[in-house]
């Protein structure tokens, strides 16, 4: 889509974070190919896995905004899967 971000510019948003377009194929994945993790946002309705609502689990909203390195239950994509950080 052409008014998406270039992947530098794109923020860095918790691996927490989630929204229907992320289980939505908007093209045939090629095989191997990983899925962005950052793939677009477009209604606004987003959750979070930790709380499985829309508030995360130190009772903040979740969001594009709000999910970002340092948040408390900020977690990295990539980093180990455990408890909610403290």
């Amino acid at each position: 889509m052409a008014d998406r971000l270039a992947a530098n510019d794109a923020p860095i948003l918790c691996r927490r974070l989630r929204w229907k377009t992320m289980f939505m194929a908007l093209a045939p994945p090629e095989p191997g190919a990983d899925i962005d993790p950052q793939h677009e946002i477009d209604d606004g309705f987003v959750w979070c896995t930790h709380s499985m609502n829309c508030l995360g689990p130190d009772g903040v909203v979740a969001s594009r905004e709000h999910c970002r390195e340092g948040r408390s239950c900020f977690e990295r994509h990539g980093q180990a899967q455990g408890d909610f950080p403290t």
